[in-house]
């Protein structure tokens, strides 16, 4: 099964471009010879109409319904083309000085892809090539250079040190354009990839370093309440309200239960000191 080809369709624009891809289709399905003068050698009618209708078909199913409209009534491929280059091929000399001036002064931004600048200048040399004037390998290329940005100084300098003035190729400095961005993407996509990591490394530090403080923090609190003393027995490990030995001697609750060591001591001395006095009056009885 042969493939298929489509263009886009034409509506009014880029007609340069357009005529390249149409030419492009009616010689793959046999028929550009139809938009041309019928040869004088070319005697077989039938043929000759067969072609000429294909040529026709194709033409009506690339063209926009705007554009389609205005070649109705043409009855061959011939007219139909020669009707679209009156129309769109402008050949004014006011046209060619506004594409010169575009060509001569287009810059390539530094957010815009070598790809798609490529591709702008070769539109601009189809478009002034329909206008009989063609810009010839050597200055295409010296207009690819100059319209590079100013990061691209060194390559400009390497290219045009290593080979003689009059013998640069478009193609061949199109190719070397097209290997430095490839250069540039991959060293940002490893200084990308690099930050990526130490950020990765910096958060696990700090993760690490988040759990490691809390359980210090949490053994220097069990190791502190190891150098608690008792004010009762003297033994560490306890405050004085914990002591077991304190609590077994007094079920009655006398001593204060507070941590307040002072109030403690003050409530001690009374309790002693009344324990004194009532041995005293059982004495003297």
């Amino acid at each position: 099964m042969a493939a298929k080809f489509e263009i886009e369709k034409f509506n009014g624009s880029n007609f340069a471009l357009w005529k390249l891809k149409m030419k492009a289709i009616l010689r793959k399905n046999g028929c550009l010879a139809a938009i041309s003068a019928r040869p004088a050698t070319y005697t077989d009618d039938d043929k000759w109409n067969e072609m000429d209708g294909n040529a026709m078909a194709n033409l009506h199913l690339a063209l926009a319904d705007g554009v389609l409209s205005s070649i109705e009534e043409k009855k061959t491929a011939k007219e139909i083309w020669d009707h679209l280059a009156k129309l769109y091929e402008a050949k004014s000399l006011h046209n060619k000085i506004f594409l010169k001036r575009k060509l001569y002064t287009l810059r390539m931004g530094e957010s815009t892809s070598v790809t798609e600048h490529i591709n702008t200048l070769n539109t601009l040399f189809s478009q002034l090539t329909s206008l009989s004037y063609k810009v010839e390998s050597q200055e295409r290329a010296e207009l690819l250079l100059q319209s590079l940005p100013d990061s691209y100084d060194q390559l400009i300098i390497n290219l045009t040190n290593n080979v003689s003035t009059d013998s640069l190729v478009f193609d061949d400095v199109a190719a070397a354009v097209l290997e430095e961005e490839s250069r540039r993407k991959s060293k940002e996509d490893r200084r990308e990839n690099s930050q990526i990591e130490a950020l990765t490394v910096m958060r696990g530090r700090s993760m690490e370093h988040g759990s490691s403080g809390s359980h210090k923090h949490g053994r220097s609190k069990s190791r502190s309440k190891k150098t608690f003393k008792c004010y009762h027995c003297g033994k560490k490990g306890h405050l004085k309200k914990d002591c077991w030995e304190l609590r077994n001697s007094n079920p009655q609750g006398n001593v204060a239960n507070t941590s307040d060591n002072g109030i403690a001591l003050c409530c001690e001395a009374a309790i002693s000191s009344e324990n004194r006095r009532r041995s005293y009056i059982s004495h003297d009885l």
